[in-house]
């Protein structure tokens, strides 16, 4: 049997697949770091950081500032690192913090659904075939920016990063959403950026790259 007619629900990643975040995630991203006196990275550099939850997000923000900053420092004859510089990890904790804070005020406004994704989602919905959201957007931003894109109504369940313990590309959160819908893995049809590859035959869920 064809293995798509074996769908019976299908989980959409967020960014990146139904709605460009990148100037919002660009906005927060780079306050954050102007705040702590570091090169900002703007939307080219950011969309390459984005798809592995905030924390990730923010490592590589901050690990590229730092390089930036010290090769500005180094090209103006200034040693690479500052002597009141606080330790990299206090750095980062503090980074995180600001990002919550600017991306609050950014997440709506620096939003947008792709083009067809409203009508897509719809018909599916209409077609009675359950939707599932799997994001690793820190989960408090999940549900206000579902409703602001008007979203929301189409999705039967939804799983924000901090729902689970490990974020995607682990199986977890798809496995979850499965169970949620009580539904066997390999019914369920993966809708996102990239496929996610699970090497346990009895735990794959089917993927769709789009």
């Amino acid at each position: 049997m064809d293995k798509l007619q074996a769908i019976r629900g299908i989980a959409f990643d967020l960014d990146g697949t139904l709605v460009d975040s990148a100037p919002g995630l660009t906005s927060a991203v780079d306050n954050a770091l102007y705040a702590l006196e570091l090169p900002v990275a703007g939307e080219e550099r950011v969309i390459t950081w984005i798809g592995n939850g905030a924390d990730v997000l923010m490592e590589r923000a901050l690990t590229w500032a730092r390089q930036e900053r010290a090769t500005l420092r180094a090209a103006m004859g200034k040693p690479s690192v500052d002597d009141h510089d606080i330790p990299q990890d206090e750095q980062l904790r503090i980074l995180r913090k600001l990002f919550d804070r600017y991306y609050a005020e950014a997440a709506e406004e620096g939003s947008f659904l792709f083009p067809a994704v409203a009508d897509t989602l719809g018909a599916l919905h209409a077609k009675g075939l359950p939707l599932a959201l799997v994001t690793n957007k820190p989960t408090p931003f999940v549900a206000p920016l579902l409703d602001a894109l008007d979203i929301a109504k189409y999705f039967t369940v939804v799983i924000g990063g901090d729902d689970v313990q490990n974020k995607k590309p682990h199986p977890e959160p798809l496995l979850l959403v499965a169970e949620k819908l009580s539904l066997a893995p390999a019914e369920l049809l993966l809708s996102a950026i990239r496929a996610m590859i699970f090497r346990r035959p009895k735990r794959q869920a089917a993927a769709l790259l789009v």
